[in-house]
Formats: C-alpha cells, structure tokens, sequence
C-alpha cells in the first residue's frame, strides 16, 4: 500500500495548531515556570580597571650639571647611602685651570687697583698746588684746569679697575661653583637602584636619552606606588581617596590596598587613544620584593562598597518608548501572577544592580530564565521553579578581581 503524504501533512498541521494550545492549558494551570530572587540589601561595588607600573614614592635621578669623566664611584648598585654622602667625583682639572687663571686674573687687578690709587693721589696734590697758584695769579687758568681733568680721570680709573676685581670676584666664584659639581652627593636617604655609567666615561650635562646624561638612580625603597593610566572615557568617574586593588606582575594573586592619591591634569597621548596617570598608594608587606618599574594591574572601585538594595542586573529589562527617553523596569511575582514594575537604578557592578526607587526589601523579583522574561506579559500566572541560591560568599568570590 503506497503512503500518502497529504496524511503526513495534515497531521503535523494539526500538531503545530494543537501544541501551543497545550502548552497554553498547562501554564494557565500551573504558570510560567521562572526563577525568583528576592530584593535585598547587597554590597554593590562598580570598578574600573587600569594598568601601568609600579614606581618608588620618592625617586631622584642624577645628572650631571658639568662635563667631565668620571674618576670615581664610591657606592655599587644596591647600597644604602644617607642624605649628603659622596658617591661620585668627576675629574676637576678643567676647572682647577680656570681657577687657577681667574686667580692669576683677581691678583692683576688688585695690584691694579693699588698703582691706580697711587696715581689718584699724586694727581690731587697736583690739583691742590694748582688751585694755591691760581689764586696767587702765577698759572693761567688753563694750567689749573689740565689739572683737574687728570685728577678726575685718576678717580674714574681707579673705580674702573675696583670694577674689573669685582668681576674677576665672581668669575672666580662661579668657576669654584662649577668644580664643586665633580662632587656628586646624595639628596635624600634611600639605595642606589640603578648606576649605568661606569669610570672612565664621561657624564655629560643633559636631560635626553644620551650615554652619560644618567649618572645614577637613588630611591626610598620602603614607600611604593602605582601610577596607571585611566582611559579618558572613565577618568570622570575617578576620585581622590577611592579605594584600589593592585596585582603586581610578580604577585598576580596578591591585592595590594591602595588608595586615589593623585589624578592628572594633562592627558597622556598613546597613538590615537588618550588617557589619564592616576597615582596610586599602597600599604604593601616588606616581605614583598617589589620593584620599581614592575607591571601592574589595578581594580579601582567607584562606590564607598556599602549595603544597599540591589537586584541581579539580569532582572532588570531596558525600554525606549521616546528617542531621548529610557525606562527600566523589572518583574515582581505579586502572589503568583507577574508585574511589570518601573525602577529607579543607582551604581551597578558585575552582578548587583543597586535600585533607588520602585520596589522594596523582600519583594518577589523574576531574574530568569532569560527566554522567560522576553514571553512575559503584565498580569500573566507565573510559577517559581527551583534555581541554585546565590550566597553573598559566592557573589564575593565572583566580584574577586583576582579570581
């Protein structure tokens, strides 16, 4: 007997027709099966992560403000030094030649200065005589004043020449200055953390990338920070004294406490991206060897962490019945039938969805399943069915950076 497909056709036309019919009977008896979790008062702690280096709270690098070699090193890389201690001597015998001139020079001048005022001397009495000769009519008038020119010229000479010691004064000056800076010397306490230049080279006076423009690093290694950079979109949600996580490179599991200490003005240009250094303080363990420089990774959490009421953010659904207009509602199981209620939401972090307004401690909220919360309609017989509870201990772990 040959089979008829128009059998075949009808019944699963039939089957199309009779199954949401079914399905309909079922859940007006027993409702939609969903899953429930209660409003409560639950930690909500948004966060922003960033990335960057850790650096010692107080760094000083040493350049040298003169040419020359270097003579000598007096500490190694790793040394404790104090505040004021010797640690390098440029050679100084450039500058002990120009001392030894501008000397030469300041002794010209004073020997200088001690023939100007004999000459001083000797063209006033000159003048003086003159002057009782012209009032005994036995010179003319032109003799007398010839002698005054000279006597006033002699002044002017003998200031000029007290003039040039002053300068040769300072030159002298400057030139012991500028020997003084062969001796390199500590500015603060701490340990020499970097010395790449080595005897023999030559330390030259400039801030750029050059060989020799780095004398040495020293640092207070028992004070460190991070300093990250914040992408611009999230630099206005950071403030002074929020509360950070920092996972340094060589501790990835371990969360070192900070705090906001320091947020940049200027941006800092990466390509086509822009970002902000936000400086980081830390409280770590001596027992940590971090160093400065070392990458690191930091959750900065945006709110104060305290309770408050919140809802799984898969709770909530999002409307936009204007252009300009969003509302966001949830679905709050009112004695086994569902009711769309409008919220109104604060901070929210991976999990929790903090609610400002519209529902309250304890009320019934359908968080699932997903498919569930897209079939419903307002009014509509909804039954709960068993889902795994969700602790606070487990919602910690989840919120764990670290994790």
């Amino acid at each position: 007997m040959k089979f008829d497909r128009r059998w075949l056709a009808a019944g699963l036309v039939v089957l199309a027709i009779a199954a949401p019919l079914a399905l309909r009977r079922v859940q007006g008896a027993g409702g939609l099966p969903v899953e429930i979790d209660p409003a409560a008062e639950r930690e909500v702690r948004p966060s922003i992560l960033a990335s960057g280096v850790l650096a010692h709270r107080v760094e000083v690098n040493l350049t040298s403000e003169v040419l020359a070699r270097v003579a000598s090193i007096a500490v190694k890389e790793g040394d404790t030094v104090s505040a004021g201690q010797l640690l390098m001597r440029l050679d100084p015998e450039t500058y002990n030649n120009i001392i030894a001139r501008e000397e030469a020079g300041q002794r010209q001048n004073r020997i200088s200065i001690d023939r100007q005022r004999a000459i001083v001397a000797l063209r006033e009495q000159q003048y003086q005589r003159s002057q009782r000769l012209a009032e005994a009519q036995l010179i003319d008038r032109n003799r007398l004043d010839e002698d005054r020119n000279q006597y006033v010229i002699a002044e002017a000479d003998l200031r000029s020449a007290e003039e040039a010691l002053q300068r040769a004064s300072a030159v002298l000056s400057d030139a012991r200055e500028q020997r003084s800076k062969t001796e390199i010397r500590s500015p603060i306490a701490g340990r020499v953390v970097s010395l790449p230049i080595k005897v023999g080279e030559v330390a030259i006076p400039s801030t750029a990338a050059l060989a020799g423009a780095q004398l040495m690093k020293i640092a207070d290694t028992r004070e460190i920070q991070a300093e990250v950079k914040v992408d611009e979109a999230d630099v206005a949600r950071i403030a002074l004294g929020q509360s950070a996580d920092v996972f340094a490179a060589a501790y990835p599991e371990t969360a070192l406490k900070g705090k906001v200490e320091k947020i940049a003005l200027a941006p800092t240009i990466d390509g086509l991206g822009r970002s902000y250094l936000v400086t980081l303080g830390m409280s770590a363990d001596p027992a940590l060897l971090l160093r400065s420089g070392m990458s690191a990774r930091a959750v900065v959490f945006l709110g104060d962490g305290r309770r408050q009421l919140a809802v799984p953010v898969e709770a909530l659904v999002t409307e936009s019945p204007d252009k300009d207009q969003v509302k966001r509602y949830v679905w709050v199981d009112a004695n086994g039938i569902a009711r769309k209620t409008l919220v109104t939401t604060g901070l929210s972090d991976d999990r929790w969805e903090s609610i400002a307004g519209g529902i309250s401690a304890g009320d019934r909220v359908i968080v699932g399943p997903s498919r569930a919360l897209r079939q419903l309609r307002d009014g509509q017989r909804v039954t709960e069915q068993k889902a795994k509870p969700v602790s606070q201990d487990e919602d910690d772990d989840d919120a764990d950076p670290a994790g």
